[in-house]
């Protein structure tokens, strides 16, 4: 069984290792000191610091161990919700977790942020798993993360 709490510091070392685990297919190895400056933002608990005007993330733990992380913002003066740095350990992908994680974030968006939009950005590796949930393709912005790895903006258009 899954089990999703808000993160917390003692989550780091655990949270980077999914990172890890998803370098370079998923996350170029470029973004990890992005990662780990959104991660000390949390830790010092600084909203708007990590990133954005109000984060959220949370861990997803399965038998005692981490495994996937993701979380949620509120940005643009509070108009969108997005979801922030979403994983999931790369030797458990298609068990159903990171669909698990990403229904508690939008329900915890609905939750927290009522009627706002929702919002993400994801590669071309993974875009089709978040049009499986309702989102869909805005706009694809070519090499943007990395040489060979896309940007695919995404809105979310209806409920599962």
């Amino acid at each position: 069984m899954l089990h999703i709490r808000p993160y917390e510091p003692s989550d780091r070392e655990a949270c980077i290792a999914l990172f890890k685990s998803n370098m370079p297919k998923f996350f170029d190895p470029t973004e990890l000191p992005l990662y780990e400056q959104f991660l000390d933002a949390l830790e010092k608990n600084v909203p708007g610091k990590a990133g954005n005007e109000l984060e959220h993330y949370y861990v997803a733990e399965q038998n005692a161990r981490i495994v996937g992380c993701g979380g949620l913002c509120l940005r643009d003066e509070g108009k969108v919700t997005c979801m922030a740095w979403g994983m999931v350990d790369n030797a458990l992908h298609k068990q159903g977790i990171g669909r698990e994680l990403l229904l508690f974030r939008l329900q915890k968006m609905d939750e927290l942020f009522p009627g706002v939009a929702k919002v993400l950005d994801t590669t071309q590796h993974s875009f089709g798993f978040f049009e499986r949930i309702g989102f869909r393709v805005t706009k694809i912005t070519p090499d943007y993360y990395a040489p060979g790895m896309h940007r695919y903006d995404m809105v979310f258009q209806s409920p599962v």
